[in-house]
């Protein structure tokens, strides 16, 4: 079994016109600044996977923007929805990714979920998706990486834990009864993080492509100390899952101050 390699990019925010700005950022150069430097320094990629809050506005143009801009990138992309997002219009739009759905990478498999619900920041899977993902792991023994936007475990910090994936001890359940599942990859929480989940699994969170926010805060806190990054999964031989999350400095120069917002 070959070692697969994983680039995952999460929560850029995006707006419907290029040269927007949100809260001090601009949020297509963030992003674009950041997805160059993973794709160039990551030529071996097998994948890249859009971990949610694509389109802060979830406008149409801001969609179609990304998928232009996904035509250029020869590998699969998978993508999954955020809270900032909609995804009806995300699934029509986003042709050049496959959105809540798989990736196979020969041995591996990659699966989207989506922890989107409507008028909320926190998510939830639900029931059915839940019923049907054991289902899945159950069916097909193959090693897993699940990639859902929500964290699906307690980060630490009380505020974000309150908008966090709400039916998570549910999801964590179902890992445990599921060795297969090898990783689980998060973003919304603007922040890197590392754990381990049952039977070993890897529990990851990649930083935003555009503000962080502090770890272990209590209420909201953003973060300047830190650069927006991306984080490299590689899927080994031994069915195990490594990464190493990068932060791109050169991407806050996207940054322009609180006052343009």
């Amino acid at each position: 079994m070959l070692t697969r390699t994983v680039l995952h990019i999460t929560d850029p925010h995006l707006l419907a016109q290029p040269g927007q700005i949100l809260h001090g950022w601009r949020v297509h150069d963030a992003f674009e600044t950041v997805l160059s430097t993973a794709l160039a320094a990551t030529p071996e990629a097998d994948a890249l996977v859009l971990g949610g809050d694509l389109v802060d506005d979830a406008s149409v143009a801001g969609y179609r923007w990304l998928n232009t801009r996904l035509t250029h990138i020869a590998i699969p992309v998978l993508a999954v929805a955020g809270n900032h997002e909609a995804p009806d219009i995300m699934q029509r739009e986003l042709s050049c990714a496959v959105v809540h759905g798989q990736i196979e990478l020969n041995e591996w498999r990659l699966l989207g979920l989506n922890s989107h619900v409507a008028g909320s920041a926190a998510g939830q899977l639900g029931k059915t998706q839940l019923a049907a993902l054991s289902q899945t792991l159950a069916a097909d023994s193959r090693p897993t990486v699940l990639f859902v936007h929500h964290p699906g475990w307690s980060i630490g910090s009380p505020w974000q834990d309150a908008i966090g994936l709400h039916d998570r001890d549910a999801l964590a359940g179902i890992i445990a009864k599921a060795p297969n599942v090898r990783a689980l990859a998060c973003g919304h929480a603007h922040q890197a993080q590392s754990v381990t989940l049952a039977n070993e699994a890897t529990g990851t969170l990649t930083a935003s492509t555009m503000r962080q926010f502090a770890p272990g805060a209590n209420s909201f806190a953003e973060a300047p100390e830190h650069a927006p990054g991306y984080r490299v999964l590689k899927l080994n031989n031994d069915a195990t899952v490594s990464s190493i999350h990068h932060r791109v400095e050169a991407a806050r120069c996207a940054y322009v101050g609180p006052e343009a917002s």
